[in-house]
């Protein structure tokens, strides 16, 4: 009985297990400096084939227009080169505040996998697409409520930002966000 118990157990756990990892531990820098462009064109966020979530994606949503809106509006100058910014989920799962409430640390970690394709919009050459990625653990959601799932939505805008900045003066790329995963 204790066996048939603790295997039940470990089915219902390996369920909720998030298998979103990254597929890059760091980003290689942009052919060009994003100073070189004169105009920047942020598209709204798009996500992959089966990517739900739709409370989570209209969250990240908002977190980048907040994020990149006002930083895009001050670099853009004069006439020049227009940057192409195409932020796309390709993994999500969100355990929202109704799942930690009534499953806590079962309902698993919530994970983020995006990618950010910058294009030069009058040759339509590659500048750059790296990787972002956060995670929310099980155990902090539960004890938060869900708090540290929320934050994490906010955090992979953060990381987009920072590598925005890291890159406009000089090329030098950037973390996918592995860093500040909690």
């Amino acid at each position: 009985m204790k066996s048939l118990a603790l295997a039940a157990a470990l089915v219902l756990v390996s369920g909720c297990v998030t298998h979103i990892r990254p597929t890059v531990t760091s980003n290689p820098p942009p052919t060009r400096a994003f100073k070189e462009f004169a105009a920047f064109d942020v598209k709204r966020l798009a996500a992959d084939d089966g990517v739900e979530e739709p409370e989570a994606r209209v969250k990240i949503q908002q977190n980048l227009d907040q994020k990149l809106d006002p930083l895009t509006a001050n670099w853009k100058r004069g006439e020049g080169d227009t940057l192409v910014i195409e932020p796309r989920i390709r993994e999500l799962k969100f355990v929202g505040g109704g799942g930690r409430f009534l499953a806590g640390s079962l309902a698993g970690s919530s994970a983020v996998r995006m990618t950010v394709k910058f294009t030069d919009k009058a040759t339509g050459d590659l500048i750059a697409e790296p990787e972002f990625y956060q995670r929310a653990a099980a155990m902090g959601g539960a004890y938060s409520f869900g708090g540290t799932d929320n934050a994490m939505l906010v955090r992979i805008s953060s990381v987009v930002e920072e590598y925005l900045r890291r890159n406009y003066e000089e090329a030098v790329g950037g973390p996918t966000g592995l860093e500040g995963a909690k």
